[in-house]
């Protein structure tokens, strides 16, 4: 497509353009103008407008120096529509990060992989920074450069891909710590004695369950019925919008225990009788909308204590529930009743029994000597 012409609106009229983060692109094409709206700096406004030409070119935005390509990217990634705000987010920080380093001058085919090596050495031990950047973060920024090398070699613009050879830091990862069945059945004998409110049957929910705290919010009271929870939708911690589970895998249907079907049925009463009987979600807030995230960590926070859960994040409730029933499952059954895409979590989520092992051998040697003995 030819292009004419091309030009950036400022949509923030009462504010100076160093000030100003919204803008509307606008190309003139031999076919007509065509618009789009941009948020950011007005460098960053540039940027994505040359791209936004390159666009309608039909060419591949490109550029030899890295960060007018990383500038590129960042806009197709947030513009395509495949990835969620939270996954642009953690890009947008990847890549203000490696504004800092040399390589955000060099030129796309000139990077070499100790050229990455020497700038993310230089990120993670940079001594003008307060606060040192830990694995998990260097582990992200890492994979935002290996994705943006990868597809300027796809693009051409460069031989090969440095980041190929160069390892991924090691990811920061503390064992949570999960409650014993027994010690888990006591919480759950805690929280059965509390008046029984949306906060409470959510704790119920991901402790009799398994269920992450964003499925537990989400679950309609429609989808749970004769005994059996379907969980198919998840709230997103960043705006409180019911959508799709974290995964394909999360879509899936549980039996209740009947301790469970129990607070579910006097918690309906108690609904009816608050005027909430016509609410969407099961764990509703008090106006009969969706209950945030947020606002359910801060009574976490403040009731915690309550059940024996003083030190204890919502998700270990999650943890426990799983290290639980896993003793009594398949690998794979496992899976499906966590709702992961593989059993690669299996080694996070499942906690050592000791005392479930040595069951486990004497049971077995039991046998076999049982069996020696009659034949």
């Amino acid at each position: 497509m030819k292009i004419k012409g091309s030009t950036i609106e400022q949509l923030e009229k009462n504010k100076p353009k160093s000030k100003c983060r919204k803008w509307r692109l606008w190309v003139t094409t031999e076919v007509g103008r065509k618009s789009r709206r941009f948020a950011g700096t007005w460098t960053e406004a540039q940027n994505a407008l040359r791209a936004f030409v390159k666009e309608l070119e039909g060419k591949v935005p490109s550029s030899d120096n890295f960060g007018v390509y990383a500038t590129s990217w960042l806009v197709w990634r947030e513009q395509s529509g495949r990835y969620a705000p939270n996954t642009v987010a953690n890009d947008k920080r990847c890549v203000n990060a490696l504004k800092r380093t040399h390589l955000w001058k060099m030129s796309l085919d000139a990077i070499t992989p100790q050229d990455c090596r020497d700038a993310l050495t230089w990120m993670k031990s940079n001594p003008a920074r307060a606060e040192k950047l830990t694995n998990t973060s260097m582990a992200k920024i890492h994979g935002a450069l290996s994705l943006i090398m990868g597809q300027a070699h796809a693009d051409g613009l460069c031989s090969s891909n440095p980041m190929a050879s160069v390892e991924q830091p090691k990811i920061d990862r503390k064992d949570r710590e999960a409650f014993s069945p027994d010690a888990l059945m006591l919480v759950v004998g805690k929280l059965c004695e509390m008046p029984l409110d949306a906060h409470v049957m959510a704790c119920l929910l991901m402790a009799c369950l398994g269920l992450r705290r964003s499925e537990a919010l989400a679950l309609l009271d429609a989808d749970i019925a004769d005994g059996y929870c379907r969980i198919h939708q998840a709230v997103k911690e960043r705006n409180g919008a019911i959508d799709e589970p974290k995964s394909k895998a999360g879509n899936r249907t549980l039996p209740m225990p009947p301790v469970l079907q129990d607070k579910v049925a006097e918690w309906r009463g108690i609904r009816r009788a608050k005027g909430l009987a016509d609410a969407l979600t099961l764990c509703c807030n008090k106006y009969g909308g969706t209950m945030r995230p947020q606002n359910f960590q801060r009574w976490w926070d403040a009731h915690r204590e309550d059940f024996m859960c003083d030190g204890y994040t919502t998700h270990q409730l999650r943890h426990s529930n799983l290290s639980m029933v896993a003793r009594f499952m398949s690998p794979f059954d496992l899976q499906r009743y966590a709702g992961w895409s593989s059993l690669g979590p299996a080694r996070i989520y499942i906690h050592d029994d000791l005392d479930a092992v040595s069951r486990a051998v004497g049971a077995a040697w039991e046998d076999s000597t049982h069996q020696k003995r009659t034949t």
